[in-house]
């Protein structure tokens, strides 16, 4: 079970690398050789099963605020 869980949390995070790495090279006004850049791109995916949540929260929070108005 625990091997499923961090399978399923490595690909992920590989697919969110990924996507962000094609952005960030597809961007030509971002700095290539910046360190920070490189620092966050590869480490902010790894806080997704904490961020993933919290995000749809606010959204789903919101759009009820926005339907009872």
């Amino acid at each position: 079970m625990l091997s499923d869980i961090l399978n399923w949390y490595w690909t992920i995070y590989l697919m969110v690398v990924i996507y962000w790495l094609m952005w960030f090279f597809l961007d030509h006004t971002t700095s290539k050789i910046d360190l920070f850049s490189w620092v966050v791109i590869l480490t902010a995916p790894l806080l997704w099963p904490i961020v993933l949540p919290i995000c749809s929260w606010e959204l789903s929070r919101k759009r009820l605020k926005r339907t009872w108005l």
